[in-house]
């Protein structure tokens, strides 16, 4: 995926969150990792991609908090 394409897509990521609203974004985030997860070959694929980002949850505080 080139820059633009990365940034086209999180803008319409960012736009769907804000449509279906703060209460359901959890959904529709859950909903949207499920279908990429379900692209993979397999766990192996899968899992460092959870570790990596339950890392960095851990590891750099929300901004504005």
């Amino acid at each position: 995926m080139t820059d633009a394409d990365l940034d086209t897509t999180y803008t319409a990521l960012c736009r769907a969150m804000g449509e279906v609203g703060e209460a359901q974004s959890p959904l529709l985030l859950a909903m949207l990792s499920l279908s990429l997860l379900s692209r993979l070959e397999g766990a192996a694929q899968a899992l460092p991609l959870i570790e990596q980002a339950r890392e960095r949850c851990l590891r750099e505080p929300l901004h504005g908090y």
